[in-house]
């Protein structure tokens, strides 16, 4: 069903979304911690299927290690990290939604 693969593709992105703002909340909780090495979480997209087939199945997140921490940037990426989140919140709740009108109209 494809609620199922829209639902799949959401949880992913708030599951992405969650870890890209934790590694950023670790890294300005840890600025000032001697020998610290920052973290990124880099995102990169899942596709099942080939050519015209081929449909998004979700975001992967690697945690990788950084040089350097500038606070700025940080907090540009727990924003980033922020929309990103909504977005498939809102993505969610379309599809929760959506279902339930599915469902009212079949009774």
């Amino acid at each position: 069903m494809a609620i199922t693969r829209v639902l799949s593709g959401a949880v992913s992105g708030l599951l992405a979304g969650a870890s890209r703002a934790t590694a950023a909340a670790n890294n300005i909780v840890n600025a000032n911690t001697p020998g610290y090495t920052p973290i990124g979480a880099e995102t990169t997209s899942l596709v099942a299927g080939t050519g015209l087939r081929a449909t998004g199945s979700g975001v992967n997140v690697v945690f990788v290690q950084e040089v350097g921490l500038d606070l700025g940037s940080e907090f540009g990426r727990l924003i980033e990290a922020e929309v990103a989140y909504r977005a498939s919140a809102q993505v969610v709740k379309t599809a929760d939604e959506m279902a339930r009108r599915l469902v009212d109209v079949r009774l």
